[in-house]
């Protein structure tokens, strides 16, 4: 069974293309557009010694030549079509990069 993040992954593939969307950093830059994403912090809850319920808030980024309403549209498109909670942090052009970022925070509970 495939987990929502493998979903995620798969989905923002589509998008950007392979080798476009990566978890982490990149080895070097690569053209835009592309994204990666990261575990921001956990926040699981615990009962009876063992984890009862596990909560990942990852960091979904997307990086683009210049603002791309249209793709950001399919990417939360997509946070909707799968259900996930998500919250635009930062859209903001990157002028000493001459690109566009915008990121969202996701929160995934059980299974990641």
């Amino acid at each position: 069974m495939e987990t929502v993040r493998q979903q995620i992954v798969a989905k923002f593939t589509e998008l950007l293309g392979e080798g476009q969307f990566v978890y982490g950093s990149f080895k070097s830059k690569p053209h835009t557009p592309y994204g990666n994403y990261a575990l921001d912090y956990t926040n699981n809850y615990f009962a009876d010694n063992r984890t009862y319920c596990k909560i990942g808030v990852y960091i979904y980024r997307l990086v683009t030549d210049q603002k791309d309403f249209e793709l950001e549209a399919k990417i939360e498109d997509m946070f909707d079509e799968l259900e996930i909670p998500y919250q635009t942090i930062t859209d903001e052009d990157i002028k000493a990069q001459k690109v566009h970022c915008t990121e969202w925070t996701v929160t995934l509970v059980g299974r990641q």
